[in-house]
């Protein structure tokens, strides 16, 4: 009962932790970019934010919004970590969620020419040295990222318990992914967001399985902290309510 407890808070936790990941994106970032600028906002979703008016600005606001919140859950778990488990590993997976998928839309916009930060780049000559910095910065900081990540894990979530940084990463990448397509399945865009936009979003986040999963080969004996939370299972329970019904079809304003 006691681990059941555990897998539920973990999974309830990486559920709010994804959410916010994803408000920060497309709410703080792109929507208040959008009002601060002047615009309308008329729809928000788990995958855009429609704006009445087109700038940089708002294109890069999503992005860098969200890496601003992953440094504040990394700087908040790193120099005064919560007593409890459960608030310890949502902002770990905030952190990872938040983190990895803003940074790694630089590769992925350098690479393909798509996404908010092409938006940003658009019109910059040479075009190739503008796609080139895109690339080997946003893999640059995907590396320093999960050497963050790896550190947060090690030294604030490790204590008696029995679950392993693998499966704790793993756990917490496939609930962000189940959340991501179930929120786009209700996108009124049409079921092409699910592999455009909501995959890319959480799978982009595949340094913290893969994070886990090489802690788990180096340090085979650490073990994470688990306990069971009733207040932290609720709030994901609405937390993933209303990420999928709610922001999934879409706000209109």
């Amino acid at each position: 009962m006691q681990r059941r407890g555990g897998l539920a808070t973990l999974i309830a936790a990486a559920a709010a932790a994804y959410g916010a990941a994803d408000l920060a994106h497309e709410g703080l970032g792109h929507g208040g970019a959008c009002l601060a600028l002047g615009g309308q906002l008329r729809t928000l979703s788990t995958t855009y934010a429609d704006c009445a008016i087109s700038s940089r600005v708002i294109d890069g606001a999503g992005p860098v919004a969200g890496i601003a919140v992953a440094l504040i859950a990394w700087i908040w778990l790193r120099w005064t970590p919560p007593r409890a488990y459960a608030a310890r590993a949502f902002l770990c997976c905030l952190y990872s969620f938040a983190i990895f998928w803003n940074v790694g839309y630089l590769v992925k916009s350098g690479l393909f020419d798509a996404g908010d930060w092409a938006y940003v780049i658009r019109g910059l000559q040479p075009v190739v040295f503008w796609h080139v910095v895109l690339v080997v910065g946003g893999g640059v900081l995907y590396a320093i990222a999960m050497r963050l990540l790896a550190q947060v894990m090690r030294n604030e979530l490790s204590g008696p318990g029995k679950r392993t940084p693998r499966a704790f990463a793993l756990i917490a990448y496939g609930t962000a992914a189940v959340l991501s397509v179930a929120a786009a399945a209700f996108d009124p865009r049409g079921p092409s967001t699910i592999l455009n936009d909501a995959l890319p979003s959480s799978l982009g986040a595949v340094g913290l399985a893969y994070v886990g999963w090489m802690m788990g080969r180096r340090e085979p004996d650490l073990r994470l902290a688990e306990t069971g939370s009733v207040g932290w299972m609720l709030s994901g329970l609405i937390a993933a309510g209303l990420f999928v019904g709610v922001l999934g079809p879409g706000l209109r304003f």
